[in-house]
């Protein structure tokens, strides 16, 4: 019996911990209540994974990411604000200190919703560029959903990306369609090893301000392939930064949704199996190393630095006490959680 509630309690275990390797207390910033049921079944899938979401509006007086000086979430969701800032508990300041304090963020950004200088200024600090006007959006006159935006042709489809290289896993991969309705662009500098694009606009798509109505538009912010729609950052501390570039995307209707191409072929949405794997990759599910055996021991006498140190030793494997002037000797073995990365096909 004993091995029965071991097993049970492994079991128990198990199943109320989230999948991420850094904690599972979530954290939402929207700012109206009667906005969430928009999104249900994103919240559904997060909990269904094991986090525990509070969910604040930016207004709220009660709201910090600290508390004794210690982060008190683990990761940050920040929906787009309808008023023209985030609050002074959301400051880019403590956004940096939260990434700085290995906190998790997923950023989104609406075109209807202008981006607040807070947030803009925030992603000057990690060389992410947005259109200056604030209020630009991503249209391709080829690659739209004809049903939704037979005029406007701001609802993108995009297949799901792969691996920018051959030597890259890609964690994004898939079947289907993307829709991304009301896109805000990205553009991301060269310079930072940081930064990576997760989706990119396609070749025929640009940056259009509706306000403009002139009959010669000027030069667009970006263009094609220039253009990220989603786009992610990891900090030296293995921190993640993720911005996503449509919320719209993430509601119910398109996570069931079925959209026509220009050609009149009907295909369902993969919004579902997208914002799983982006959420899961922000939150370190995915792409995430775990140490495995550890050794050290003392350096035995003519042992060189190319021998094979966990069969060569002679000493006492990991020993309790060292001293200061010590030779030690020691190894790491690292491996993908491969529990965790079965959740995508592209294992």
């Amino acid at each position: 019996m004993k091995w029965f509630w071991t097993l049970l309690f492994v079991t128990t275990f198990g199943l109320g911990r989230a999948l991420s390797s850094t904690g599972n207390r979530l954290l939402v910033i929207i700012e109206e209540a009667a906005e969430r049921a928009k999104y249900s079944e994103f919240w559904g899938d997060l909990e269904g994974r094991g986090y525990k979401i509070t969910f604040e509006s930016p207004k709220s007086e009660k709201l910090s990411l600290f508390q004794h000086g210690e982060r008190i979430f683990d990761h940050l969701v920040l929906f787009p604000p309808k008023s023209k800032g985030l609050g002074p508990a959301l400051t880019p300041k403590l956004l940096l200190q939260f990434i700085n304090e290995n906190g998790n963020i997923l950023l989104t950004l609406n075109a209807d919703s202008p981006t607040p200088s807070a947030i803009s200024s925030l992603l000057l600090e990690l060389d992410i560029h947005l259109p200056p006007d604030r209020t630009s959006v991503v249209v391709d006159h080829f690659n739209y959903d004809t049903s939704s935006s037979s005029d406007r042709h701001d609802v993108l489809l995009l297949p799901q990306p792969e691996a920018m290289r051959p030597d890259v896993r890609s964690f994004f991969r898939g079947d289907g369609l993307i829709a991304f309705p009301r896109a805000v662009a990205q553009l991301l500098s060269n310079d930072s090893p940081l930064l990576a694009p997760i989706l990119r606009a396609r070749d025929t798509a640009y940056t259009y301000n509706p306000k403009e109505e002139a009959d010669v538009m000027e030069e667009p912010f970006a263009v094609g392939e220039q253009i990220s729609l989603v786009s992610a950052m990891q900090a030296r501390n293995s921190a993640r930064f993720t911005v996503f570039g449509s919320v719209e995307a993430l509601e119910d209707k398109w996570f069931d949704g079925e959209v026509k191409d220009s050609a009149g072929s009907l295909t369902k949405t993969a919004n579902r199996a997208f914002a799983r794997q982006v959420s899961a990759w922000t939150f370190q599910e995915l792409g995430v190393l775990r140490v495995g055996r550890v050794e050290h021991h003392l350096r035995t006498i003519g042992q060189t630095h190319r021998s094979n140190d966990s069969v060569s030793q002679l000493e006492p494997l990991n020993p309790t006490i060292y001293r200061i002037k010590n030779d030690v000797v020691s190894s790491a073995a690292h491996k993908p959680r491969e529990d965790l990365l079965t959740m995508t096909k592209d294992v």
